[in-house]
């Protein structure tokens, strides 16, 4: 320790009689030392930034569930004379992600919100860019999403064009490519055509823009299979938004009485 003060000591005693000797010395160590000094400033400023980043996502995440409640509650009202007395079709939870799986067949979320939050089993999890997933299992504070990219998971979409709809599924293979199945033969199905959810899932809201159409081909002799290039970037997620489905208990029971 008495070493490292004495050199300390003696390196401030040489740059004193540096800058005292010379004026061409004192500039350029005045220039050495603004460098050093800027390079600190711009990690400082770069830390900022970053905190900001945050923030400015957090807050934007905020936005889009309320742009979200809002945009349903207003189709759900559309001209009716009682819109003042409709109720919220959907409400939206907004989560963050903590842990995403990416590169098996079986693919997996883990988001920061539970049953204290108002998250239970088999809820729809989706961004504006589309659909993520299904709540598997819920915990106090955290919950289990069923991936989209799953074999086991489908999603009841429409091309938007026709509204002619069946069910999408991951290809199974690339991150941003699903295929929409039992489209009939004779529909003219064009490139970039824009496929959307169908509102025909007690999971997920109706016209979620989920891809674009890169092609299509005929199965069987009888439908089309559609290639369908995804919006939602699973390698970016950040924050989602947990669905629920304010009508769901009465159509499921409705169902089960009438089955």
């Amino acid at each position: 320790m008495g070493r490292f003060l004495l050199f300390v000591l003696l390196e401030s005693a040489c740059i004193y009689m540096v800058c005292n000797r010379g004026i061409v010395q004192r500039y350029r160590l005045m220039g050495k030392l603004r460098e050093v000094q800027g390079f600190f400033w711009e990690k400082h400023t770069s830390i900022k930034e970053y905190s900001s980043l945050g923030a400015a996502n957090e807050r934007i995440a905020l936005e889009n569930t309320a742009l979200m409640e809002q945009l349903y509650l207003e189709r759900e009202r559309g001209d009716s004379p009682f819109a003042d007395t409709v109720q919220h079709p959907f409400r939206f939870i907004k989560a963050k992600v903590v842990r995403n799986t990416l590169g098996t067949t079986h693919n997996y979320l883990i988001i920061d919100k539970g049953s204290n939050h108002g998250v239970e089993e088999d809820m729809g999890v989706v961004t504006p860019s589309g659909v993520v997933g299904i709540t598997r299992g819920v915990s106090e504070n955290y919950s289990y999403v069923l991936s989209f990219l799953n074999t086991s998971q489908q999603v009841s979409a429409k091309i938007g064009s026709s509204n002619t709809f069946g069910p999408l599924s991951w290809d199974g293979e690339r991150e941003n490519m699903a295929v929409l199945n039992e489209i009939p033969q004779h529909l003219d199905v064009k490139q970039q055509d824009t496929v959307y959810t169908s509102g025909y899932s007690s999971f997920y809201p109706p016209d979620i823009p989920l891809g674009v159409v890169t092609g299509s081909r005929v199965v069987n002799g009888v439908h089309l299979s559609v290639d369908v290039r995804l919006l939602q970037d699973f390698r970016s997620l950040g924050h989602v938004m947990v669905v629920k489905n304010n009508g769901r208990e009465e159509i499921e029971k409705l169902v089960r009485e009438v089955q």
